[in-house]
């Protein structure tokens, strides 16, 4: 309990989030953006199967006759969908627990034939423990929590969960349950089932997860494995993924590179790579140019353009990398195509 009291306490006024007396979590800005970038990659769903979109504002069974009519879709397929909800405790391993004024349930349910659900509901969350250490610092913290079962309801259950120090934490919670428990929820929504004319009531499985609870849960991966300083958060969940410096001698020269980096963030941006642009706070020292790279090491920005006086006259910079901390040297012209190939591989 202590060393993860200590994991907590490492958290606490990070330049991702706060956690205040009691438990309370707060995100900050770019906690928010790295909350938003996870909600982006679970709705996305499983690879190979198909994920639609859906409204909290509704039913379920109106959901499923949406998808239905919208996409004539074949079992299995899942409908995402996330709801708000104010002043929610939620437990954070067995001793602790992390209080929320606003926060968000992420949901995917996946509607599938019953005959095959008990053997996709082993194949899935197979599938979420990988997506999980996919992310990670340390892969080998996830594990499946052993299988249960509703005597009276039937319904399955198992959980994804995060070791941290002495803790293992829930990060998300998988159910399959009957088609007979769902009937009225789904508006009595059956499918035909191959060539046949008969017709069946899926089973659904639901998977269910906090998207700060999930925030949290990556920021103590890279906490727990790399410490404060390099926040290593996986590229494609970084808040931003290119960070902007300018280094120089000479006051003429600082203020073209500034207008360069302007035009570069402006390149990048279009891309849709979120680009911090730090040019108007950097010195012509390298000290300055160290101050800034750490900065942009502790809220995991995984790559800094670097540029000099001669990025002017040669069009070439510096890539930096914040996990090797080593510089490649690319042109003006690779952008963004380089970068986009490096993120998203």
């Amino acid at each position: 309990m202590a060393r993860f009291q200590q994991l907590l306490e490492s958290c606490r006024n990070s330049k991702f989030l706060g956690l205040e007396l009691g438990g309370m979590l707060k995100l900050t800005p770019i906690g928010r953006m790295l909350r938003n970038n996870l909600r982006d990659e679970f709705r996305r769903g499983e690879a190979g199967m198909a994920v639609y979109e859906g409204s909290s504002g509704i039913s379920l069974g109106e959901n499923l006759r949406f998808v239905r009519e919208t996409f004539a879709t074949d079992l299995p397929f899942g409908i995402v969908t996330e709801k708000r909800f104010e002043n929610q405790t939620i437990p954070l391993g067995e001793n602790c627990e992390l209080r929320l004024d606003h926060g968000t349930w992420l949901s995917c349910s996946y509607f599938v034939n019953p005959t095959t659900s008990t053997e996709f509901m082993y194949k899935l969350q197979r599938q979420r423990k990988i997506w999980w250490m996919r992310y990670a610092c340390d892969p080998g913290r996830y594990l499946i929590s052993d299988l249960r079962q509703d005597a009276d309801s039937k319904v399955q259950s198992v959980a994804i969960k995060a070791r941290f120090a002495e803790e293992e934490v829930a990060l998300e919670q998988l159910e399959l349950i009957p088609g007979s428990v769902m009937r009225e929820q789904m508006d009595d929504f059956q499918v035909k089932v191959g060539k046949s004319s008969r017709k069946i009531t899926p089973n659904v499985l639901r998977i269910r997860q906090c998207a700060e609870l999930a925030t949290l849960e990556v920021i103590l991966d890279a906490f727990e494995s790399a410490g404060t300083d390099s926040v290593r958060i996986h590229r494609k969940l970084a808040p931003y993924k290119c960070g902007i410096v300018c280094v120089s001698d000479d006051a003429t020269q600082l203020e073209e590179l500034r207008d360069l980096a302007k035009h570069l963030s402006n390149v990048l941006r279009k891309a849709n790579i979120t680009t911090l642009d730090c040019s108007t706070q950097n010195g012509t020292s390298e000290r300055s140019l160290n101050k800034q790279l750490r900065h942009l090491d502790s809220i995991a920005v995984p790559y800094t353009l670097l540029l000099r006086d001669q990025s002017l006259q040669n069009g070439l910079f510096q890539l930096r990398s914040r996990d090797t901390t080593l510089n490649e040297t690319i042109h003006i012209s690779d952008l963004p195509n380089y970068l986009l190939k490096i993120i998203t591989s």
